[in-house]
């Protein structure tokens, strides 16, 4: 699957309203500007523990392999810059109380939170809730997706609009190289040869 069709696919699939309309262009478009302004600010959403919970998440949903993960694509941040300005209020109280249940269930079921259970009950509890989510989408329409299911489009779309994922995993590159705006015109000058 190449770039295109990949946010295409993301574009048909967008969990959050305002994204749900845009072009894949613009979808894309939207991500890079998202990541642009997600480094140059701090957290407004997400309070520490809850970035990091959304930082392993997306790091065991994406991790680094041969290619950076997640984690180096800075999804956390980017995903707490959709909450504060493209999210809804419900929206954002959802993904939130979904956070909290994932902290609730790893409390219950191995006595601690997400951050500190080991790798293999992450995994566990992920895999749990990603069977939830699918047997969630093949019952009744709900208005409102699975918390993981969001988690795992904004994690996915979060990382292919990185500048990270978007040359190391999916190795885009700008054709035919770099853009200078404004360059002065007089700057070329054509030669006998250059027509």
């Amino acid at each position: 699957m190449n770039r295109r069709d990949l946010v295409r696919a993301l574009g048909t699939a967008a969990l959050l309203p305002p994204l749900s309309g845009l072009s894949p262009g613009r979808l894309a478009a939207t991500g890079r500007r998202a990541h642009r302004r997600a480094r140059s600010r701090d957290l407004q959403v997400l309070d520490p523990h809850q970035s990091e919970t959304v930082a392993t998440m997306a790091e065991l949903i994406i991790p680094a392999t041969d290619t950076p993960g997640a984690r180096a694509a800075q999804v956390d941040r980017f995903i707490d810059l959709l909450l504060a300005e493209w999210a809804t209020d419900d929206d954002r109280a959802s993904f939130l109380a979904g956070l909290a249940d994932v902290d609730a269930r790893a409390h219950t079921a191995f006595g601690t939170d997400f951050l500190t259970a080991t790798e293999a009950q992450r995994a566990t509890l992920l895999t749990q809730l990603d069977t939830e989510a699918q047997e969630r989408r093949t019952g009744k329409a709900d208005a409102q997706p699975p918390f993981f299911q969001r988690m795992k489009f904004l994690t996915v779309y979060g990382y292919c609009t990185s500048e990270v994922g978007a040359t190391a995993e999916l190795h885009y590159q700008t054709i035919p190289g770099s853009y200078d705006a404004c360059s002065e015109l007089g700057r070329w000058r054509a030669g006998p040869g250059d027509y």
